[in-house]
Protein backbone atom coordinates (compact mmCIF):
# COMPACT_ATOMS: atom_id res chain seq x y z
CA UNK A 1 0.00 0.00 0.00
CA UNK A 2 1.39 3.39 -1.04
CA UNK A 3 1.63 6.00 1.35
CA UNK A 4 1.62 9.26 0.78
CA UNK A 5 4.81 11.57 1.16
CA UNK A 6 4.03 13.88 4.11
CA UNK A 7 6.18 16.31 2.95
CA UNK A 8 4.41 16.86 -0.05
CA UNK A 9 1.17 16.89 1.54
CA UNK A 10 2.23 20.06 3.57
CA UNK A 11 3.03 21.49 0.53
CA UNK A 12 0.05 20.56 -1.55
CA UNK A 13 -1.93 22.57 1.65
CA UNK A 14 -3.04 26.56 1.08
CA UNK A 15 -2.08 28.62 4.14
CA UNK A 16 -2.90 31.85 4.48
CA UNK A 17 0.11 32.59 4.12
CA UNK A 18 0.11 31.52 0.49
CA UNK A 19 -3.19 33.66 -0.07
CA UNK A 20 -1.65 36.74 0.71
CA UNK A 21 1.45 35.97 -1.36
CA UNK A 22 -1.23 35.49 -4.21
CA UNK A 23 -3.55 38.46 -3.23
CA UNK A 24 0.18 41.06 -3.18
CA UNK A 25 0.74 39.30 -6.42
CA UNK A 26 -2.14 40.38 -8.01
CA UNK A 27 -2.17 43.53 -7.19
CA UNK A 28 -0.55 44.88 -10.20
CA UNK A 29 -3.04 42.69 -12.22
CA UNK A 30 -5.87 43.41 -10.36
CA UNK A 31 -5.64 47.38 -11.00
CA UNK A 32 -5.18 47.00 -14.89
CA UNK A 33 -8.32 44.78 -14.65
CA UNK A 34 -10.17 47.10 -12.91
CA UNK A 35 -9.02 50.23 -15.00
CA UNK A 36 -9.75 48.12 -18.04
CA UNK A 37 -13.09 47.57 -16.67
CA UNK A 38 -14.32 51.03 -15.46
CA UNK A 39 -13.09 52.25 -18.68
CA UNK A 40 -15.70 50.15 -20.69
CA UNK A 41 -18.36 50.55 -18.09
CA UNK A 42 -17.79 54.47 -18.31
CA UNK A 43 -17.90 54.13 -22.66
CA UNK A 44 -20.67 52.17 -22.28
CA UNK A 45 -22.47 54.35 -19.34
CA UNK A 46 -22.37 57.47 -21.76
CA UNK A 47 -22.43 56.24 -25.32
CA UNK A 48 -25.25 53.49 -24.80
CA UNK A 49 -28.62 56.00 -25.04
CA UNK A 50 -30.92 55.46 -21.74
CA UNK A 51 -33.82 53.10 -21.93
CA UNK A 52 -37.37 53.42 -20.05
CA UNK A 53 -39.25 50.35 -19.59
CA UNK A 54 -43.78 50.74 -19.61
CA UNK A 55 -46.26 48.29 -18.07
CA UNK A 56 -49.68 47.88 -18.99
CA UNK A 57 -52.31 45.04 -17.94
CA UNK A 58 -55.61 44.60 -19.87
CA UNK A 59 -58.91 43.06 -19.16
CA UNK A 60 -60.22 40.50 -21.92
CA UNK A 61 -63.40 42.07 -23.30
CA UNK A 62 -66.40 40.36 -22.19
CA UNK A 63 -70.18 39.46 -23.01
CA UNK A 64 -72.40 38.09 -20.68
CA UNK A 65 -69.66 37.39 -18.22
CA UNK A 66 -67.72 35.15 -20.68
CA UNK A 67 -64.49 36.41 -22.44
CA UNK A 68 -64.71 36.77 -25.98
CA UNK A 69 -61.32 35.13 -25.88
CA UNK A 70 -58.78 33.33 -24.22
CA UNK A 71 -56.14 35.17 -23.40
CA UNK A 72 -53.99 31.94 -24.66
CA UNK A 73 -55.68 32.76 -27.99
CA UNK A 74 -55.12 36.68 -27.77
CA UNK A 75 -51.16 35.60 -27.48
CA UNK A 76 -51.56 33.19 -30.46
CA UNK A 77 -53.14 35.77 -32.75
CA UNK A 78 -50.96 38.57 -31.96
CA UNK A 79 -48.11 36.54 -33.55
CA UNK A 80 -49.72 36.54 -36.44
CA UNK A 81 -47.91 39.05 -39.27
CA UNK A 82 -51.15 40.70 -40.20
CA UNK A 83 -52.70 41.02 -36.79
CA UNK A 84 -50.88 44.45 -35.85
CA UNK A 85 -51.34 47.56 -38.66
CA UNK A 86 -48.62 49.41 -39.58
CA UNK A 87 -49.50 52.69 -37.12
CA UNK A 88 -49.65 50.24 -34.24
CA UNK A 89 -45.68 48.94 -35.40
CA UNK A 90 -44.62 52.12 -36.26
CA UNK A 91 -45.57 53.49 -32.71
CA UNK A 92 -43.38 50.64 -31.20
CA UNK A 93 -40.34 51.91 -33.62
CA UNK A 94 -41.07 49.34 -35.73
CA UNK A 95 -40.84 49.89 -39.99
CA UNK A 96 -43.64 47.83 -40.39
CA UNK A 97 -42.23 44.78 -42.34
CA UNK A 98 -42.75 41.21 -42.15
CA UNK A 99 -39.79 40.46 -40.58
CA UNK A 100 -40.52 43.11 -37.60
CA UNK A 101 -43.78 41.94 -37.40
CA UNK A 102 -41.89 38.27 -36.88
CA UNK A 103 -40.05 39.84 -33.67
CA UNK A 104 -42.63 42.21 -32.70
CA UNK A 105 -44.52 40.33 -30.07
CA UNK A 106 -41.22 39.74 -28.26
CA UNK A 107 -41.02 43.61 -28.40
CA UNK A 108 -43.95 44.36 -26.20
CA UNK A 109 -43.30 41.27 -24.22
CA UNK A 110 -47.47 39.92 -23.46
CA UNK A 111 -47.59 37.58 -20.30
CA UNK A 112 -50.73 35.99 -19.18
CA UNK A 113 -52.51 36.04 -15.68
CA UNK A 114 -53.02 32.28 -14.92
CA UNK A 115 -56.13 32.92 -12.43
CA UNK A 116 -57.81 36.05 -14.17
CA UNK A 117 -58.86 36.73 -17.72
CA UNK A 118 -55.67 39.60 -17.82
CA UNK A 119 -52.81 40.22 -20.12
CA UNK A 120 -49.39 41.96 -19.29
CA UNK A 121 -47.27 44.13 -21.64
CA UNK A 122 -44.36 45.19 -20.95
CA UNK A 123 -41.73 47.42 -23.30
CA UNK A 124 -38.62 49.58 -23.42
CA UNK A 125 -37.86 53.17 -25.30
CA UNK A 126 -36.07 55.44 -24.98
CA UNK A 127 -38.40 57.58 -22.87
CA UNK A 128 -41.33 57.03 -20.78
CA UNK A 129 -43.69 58.83 -23.76
CA UNK A 130 -42.61 56.57 -26.37
CA UNK A 131 -42.85 53.46 -24.58
CA UNK A 132 -46.05 54.79 -22.92
CA UNK A 133 -47.33 55.19 -26.78
CA UNK A 134 -46.34 52.19 -27.96
CA UNK A 135 -48.37 50.90 -25.16
CA UNK A 136 -51.36 52.85 -25.91
CA UNK A 137 -51.03 51.76 -29.70
CA UNK A 138 -51.04 48.35 -28.82
CA UNK A 139 -53.91 48.44 -26.39
CA UNK A 140 -55.96 50.27 -28.79
CA UNK A 141 -55.55 48.08 -31.34
CA UNK A 142 -56.76 44.79 -29.05
CA UNK A 143 -59.35 46.83 -28.18
CA UNK A 144 -60.93 46.75 -31.52
CA UNK A 145 -60.05 43.53 -32.73
CA UNK A 146 -62.03 42.42 -29.46
CA UNK A 147 -64.95 44.98 -30.16
CA UNK A 148 -65.42 43.53 -33.55
CA UNK A 149 -65.41 40.39 -32.46
CA UNK A 150 -67.89 41.09 -29.06
CA UNK A 151 -70.49 43.16 -31.88
CA UNK A 152 -71.86 39.60 -33.50
CA UNK A 153 -72.51 37.97 -29.94
CA UNK A 154 -74.21 41.16 -28.06
CA UNK A 155 -75.99 41.42 -31.41
CA UNK A 156 -77.22 37.90 -30.97
CA UNK A 157 -77.99 38.78 -27.39
CA UNK A 158 -80.54 41.74 -28.14
CA UNK A 159 -82.36 39.79 -30.93
CA UNK A 160 -83.24 37.16 -28.27
CA UNK A 161 -84.03 40.17 -25.83
CA UNK A 162 -86.19 41.56 -28.65
CA UNK A 163 -87.68 38.16 -29.15
CA UNK A 164 -88.49 37.82 -25.59
CA UNK A 165 -89.96 41.28 -25.04
CA UNK A 166 -92.18 40.17 -27.92
CA UNK A 167 -93.08 37.30 -26.38
CA UNK A 168 -94.29 39.13 -23.42
CA UNK A 169 -96.15 41.72 -24.98
CA UNK A 170 -98.24 38.65 -26.84
CA UNK A 171 -99.09 36.85 -23.51
CA UNK A 172 -100.32 39.86 -21.93
CA UNK A 173 -102.47 40.97 -24.45
CA UNK A 174 -103.78 37.48 -24.48
CA UNK A 175 -104.26 37.91 -20.98
CA UNK A 176 -105.93 41.24 -21.51
CA UNK A 177 -108.63 38.57 -23.41
CA UNK A 178 -109.04 36.36 -21.16
CA UNK A 179 -109.94 38.96 -18.65
CA UNK A 180 -112.25 40.26 -20.89
CA UNK A 181 -113.98 36.89 -21.65
CA UNK A 182 -114.00 35.87 -18.01
CA UNK A 183 -116.43 38.78 -17.14
CA UNK A 184 -118.28 37.83 -19.94
CA UNK A 185 -119.23 34.50 -18.67
CA UNK A 186 -122.33 33.92 -16.90
CA UNK A 187 -123.40 31.20 -14.34
CA UNK A 188 -124.60 28.17 -16.34
CA UNK A 189 -122.84 24.93 -16.35
CA UNK A 190 -121.10 25.82 -19.78
CA UNK A 191 -120.45 28.94 -18.80
CA UNK A 192 -119.00 27.87 -15.92
CA UNK A 193 -116.32 25.16 -17.96
CA UNK A 194 -115.58 28.23 -19.79
CA UNK A 195 -114.89 30.05 -16.52
CA UNK A 196 -112.96 27.37 -15.04
CA UNK A 197 -110.89 27.37 -18.57
CA UNK A 198 -110.05 30.77 -18.88
CA UNK A 199 -109.26 31.05 -14.64
CA UNK A 200 -106.59 27.95 -16.23
CA UNK A 201 -105.72 29.82 -19.16
CA UNK A 202 -104.76 33.31 -17.23
CA UNK A 203 -102.45 31.31 -14.97
CA UNK A 204 -100.52 29.81 -17.02
CA UNK A 205 -100.19 32.65 -18.99
CA UNK A 206 -99.15 34.65 -15.66
CA UNK A 207 -96.60 31.68 -15.07
CA UNK A 208 -95.43 32.12 -18.58
CA UNK A 209 -95.11 35.92 -18.51
CA UNK A 210 -92.99 35.90 -15.15
CA UNK A 211 -91.06 33.44 -16.82
CA UNK A 212 -90.01 36.10 -19.41
CA UNK A 213 -90.34 38.74 -17.12
CA UNK A 214 -87.34 36.87 -14.95
CA UNK A 215 -85.39 36.11 -18.30
CA UNK A 216 -85.44 39.13 -19.89
CA UNK A 217 -83.98 40.79 -16.70
CA UNK A 218 -81.57 38.43 -16.90
CA UNK A 219 -80.48 38.89 -20.29
CA UNK A 220 -80.74 42.79 -19.65
CA UNK A 221 -78.79 42.48 -16.93
CA UNK A 222 -75.63 40.30 -18.63
CA UNK A 223 -75.67 43.52 -21.37
CA UNK A 224 -74.51 45.56 -18.74
CA UNK A 225 -70.91 46.15 -17.21
CA UNK A 226 -69.24 44.47 -15.45
CA UNK A 227 -71.15 41.46 -17.01
CA UNK A 228 -70.30 43.10 -20.67
CA UNK A 229 -67.89 45.36 -21.29
CA UNK A 230 -64.98 46.11 -23.61
CA UNK A 231 -61.77 45.41 -23.51
CA UNK A 232 -59.83 48.17 -20.16
CA UNK A 233 -57.18 48.79 -18.41
CA UNK A 234 -57.11 47.02 -15.40
CA UNK A 235 -54.37 49.79 -13.96
CA UNK A 236 -53.02 52.80 -15.55
CA UNK A 237 -49.79 52.35 -17.71
CA UNK A 238 -46.87 52.24 -14.94
CA UNK A 239 -43.81 53.93 -16.55
CA UNK A 240 -41.32 55.33 -14.02
CA UNK A 241 -39.00 58.14 -14.56
CA UNK A 242 -36.10 55.58 -13.96
CA UNK A 243 -33.38 54.36 -16.24
CA UNK A 244 -33.18 51.02 -16.28
CA UNK A 245 -29.74 49.95 -18.31
CA UNK A 246 -28.46 53.34 -16.70
CA UNK A 247 -27.44 52.78 -12.96
CA UNK A 248 -24.31 54.40 -11.96
CA UNK A 249 -23.61 52.66 -8.43
CA UNK A 250 -24.86 49.49 -9.47
CA UNK A 251 -22.18 50.18 -12.92
CA UNK A 252 -19.48 51.15 -10.65
CA UNK A 253 -19.74 47.89 -8.54
CA UNK A 254 -20.00 45.73 -11.55
CA UNK A 255 -16.51 47.07 -13.19
CA UNK A 256 -15.00 46.85 -9.58
CA UNK A 257 -16.25 43.35 -8.80
CA UNK A 258 -15.06 42.21 -12.22
CA UNK A 259 -11.96 44.09 -12.32
CA UNK A 260 -10.70 42.47 -9.26
CA UNK A 261 -12.12 38.96 -10.17
CA UNK A 262 -10.24 39.43 -13.66
CA UNK A 263 -7.21 40.51 -12.08
CA UNK A 264 -7.11 37.30 -9.79
CA UNK A 265 -7.98 34.89 -13.03
CA UNK A 266 -4.97 36.02 -14.76
CA UNK A 267 -2.64 35.96 -11.90
CA UNK A 268 -3.96 32.27 -11.23
CA UNK A 269 -3.19 31.69 -15.55
CA UNK A 270 0.11 33.05 -14.99
CA UNK A 271 1.16 30.62 -12.28
CA UNK A 272 -0.51 27.66 -13.24
CA UNK A 273 0.04 27.59 -17.20
CA UNK A 274 3.81 27.58 -16.83
CA UNK A 275 3.44 24.44 -14.14
CA UNK A 276 1.48 22.90 -16.58
CA UNK A 277 4.19 23.42 -19.48
CA UNK A 278 6.78 22.00 -17.05
CA UNK A 279 4.90 18.79 -16.19
CA UNK A 280 4.00 18.30 -20.02
CA UNK A 281 7.62 18.94 -20.87
CA UNK A 282 8.72 16.34 -17.63
CA UNK A 283 6.22 13.48 -19.38
CA UNK A 284 7.75 14.01 -22.84
CA UNK A 285 11.15 13.22 -21.22
CA UNK A 286 10.75 10.19 -19.34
Amino acid sequence: MNQQDPTRAEDDEISLIDILIFLIASGENIVKSTLVCLALGGAYYFLVPKMYEATATIAIATVAGEPVEAPAVLLEKMKLPLYFAPATLQACGSDGQLNSQAKFVDKIKPTINKSDPLVSFTTQAQSTQEAKACLSAVIAEVKSNQAAIAKPLIDQKKQKLSQLSEQLKLAQDMAKNFLTTKSNIGSSDTQFSARTLAMSSTLASATEMNDLRKEINNLESSLIPPQTQPLFLAAPIYAPEVSINKRPLFTLGLCLGLGVFLGLLVTGLMRVVPEIRRQMREAELS
